[in-house]
């Protein structure tokens, strides 16, 4: 799906960039895909109206487009949708309003994403609509957010440079007896503290051994010397997300542990120089892949190269072998290699990246050298 050139203000590039996401639905609505469609994915709602509230679908019609939400966020709407009519539902679902303000007349197909509705949704919503078709529709919003506007990449920027302020903090706080538990919740409090709208995700904090485990959860393990010290974390800015990892030792590295991390730093570093616009996702994949199982330490890498970053923390495009899709300029995608050997210990570096027409560049500036504190 495509769409016209990006414009590059500040709020006004973030109406433009609805307002021309919106047409390309349209025109595909129009295209014969179906006579409405029918949005509930909040990020999407988000991307497309503006609202930001935790209850509110958005209908896409052929010319127009609606949102609905609840009275909760009355003023809310007032002050952040414009260019489209709104609808307060009050004492009923979203799904009766949609009936009781005749929004469906004339309405023989309607479209909804297939990947953010629930099969009891859809029945209720097969029964309650009848005689209107539901057409799923996949991935429509998912194609349009892949590029990222120039707003969403000053947005995406800040978060970044929030969260590597706050590395370069907590590095400072890593003390023998300190938990893992801890460093999180100085994380998350501090990237409030600079502006944050929270974080992107829970902050992953893994000492030692621990590290092994790829989405590890913090706990009450205490930090000791010689230990590896893995920080997966990212803050939210105006909607969107950065996404660091950074793996450092306290005190001196286990030589097992420190061969491991010169390998995924190597790997990491041709990862940034090799992906670049028009190579397949499963291909930048393939690259890293292969110089990690070069290694010896293939079987220890066992997810994907990297996932796209916007709205949401992982949203397309998935870095995987099992992903075809060609890279274009104005994605926005993270760089993380890891290798992670259960009873020794794990290391990931992770970078957010931005793919250009010749490469892509790095919006991350972390150091990725060994660093023993």
């Amino acid at each position: 799906m495509k769409r016209v050139a990006k414009l590059s203000s500040n709020t006004t590039a973030a109406q433009t960039r609805r307002d021309e996401s919106l047409r390309a639905l349209q025109a595909e609505l129009r295209g014969g895909a179906a006579d409405a469609f029918l949005i509930t994915h909040l990020p999407h709602v988000r991307y497309l109206s503006g609202f930001t509230g935790s209850n509110g679908w958005l209908l896409v019609r052929q010319r127009s487009a609606i949102l609905l939400t609840d009275p909760r966020y009355r003023e809310q709407v007032q002050n952040e949708v414009t260019g489209m009519r709104t609808i307060i539902v009050a004492g009923t679902t979203l799904t009766q309003g949609l009936i009781d303000n005749d929004l469906l007349r004339n309405i023989g197909m309607l479209g909804f994403e297939t990947a953010h509705l629930s099969y009891s949704t859809v029945a209720n919503l097969k029964k309650v609509l009848r005689p209107i078709r539901l057409i799923p529709i996949h991935a429509a919003v998912e194609e349009l957010r892949q590029e990222k506007y120039p707003d969403e990449i000053r947005s995406i920027q800040q978060a970044i440079a929030c969260s590597e302020t706050v590395w370069h903090e907590v590095l400072e706080l890593l003390r023998p007896g300190i938990t893992e538990i801890e460093i999180a919740a100085e994380i998350t409090c501090r990237q409030r503290l600079y502006g944050a709208d929270g974080d992107s995700f829970d902050p992953i904090v893994l000492f030692g051994k621990r590290s092994s485990l790829v989405h590890g959860q913090p706990s009450r393990a205490l930090l000791r010397s010689g230990q590896a010290v893995l920080m997966d974390f990212g803050c939210r800015i105006e909607g969107y997300c950065s996404d660091i990892t950074r793996t450092v030792f306290f005190g001196n590295a286990p030589a097992k542990l420190r061969r491991v991390y010169d390998i995924v730093r190597e790997a990491q570093e041709l990862g940034r120089s090799s992906v670049c616009a028009g190579m397949p996702c499963s291909e930048i994949d393939s690259i890293v892949r292969g110089h990690i199982t070069d290694a010896g330490f293939g079987d220890h890498f066992e997810h994907g190269l990297g996932h796209g970053i916007g709205l949401e923390v992982h949203e397309q495009p998935l870095l995987s072998w099992r992903n075809d899709t060609l890279l274009e300029p104005g994605m926005v995608v993270t760089i993380e290699p890891g290798v992670y050997i259960p009873g020794v210990g794990g290391v990931r570096i992770e970078d957010d990246v931005i793919i250009t027409t010749d490469g892509a560049e790095s919006l991350t500036s972390l150091p990725r050298e060994l660093m023993e504190l």
